[in-house]
């Protein structure tokens, strides 16, 4: 029978208290700020980029080691 794993014991914030509700205070201040063009050109490309490297993988994937599916 394996042992339990011994969870670490929980950490303590990185921000006290009253700096955490300064810090929530000025988010909430914050206005909103809509993507620009050129971050949206950026991050469709990522996508179709992931996406033909993941397509591209699957292929060799099935044409090189066809024994594994």
């Amino acid at each position: 029978m394996a042992e339990e794993p011994i969870l670490p014991p929980e950490e303590e914030p990185l921000v006290p208290p009253a700096e955490e509700a300064k810090l929530i205070d000025e988010l909430q201040k914050m206005e909103y700020e809509p993507l620009l063009p050129v971050e949206k050109k950026l991050i469709s490309w990522s996508i179709i980029i992931g996406v033909v490297a993941l397509g591209f993988l699957v292929w060799i994937s099935y044409t090189f080691f066809p024994g594994g599916h």
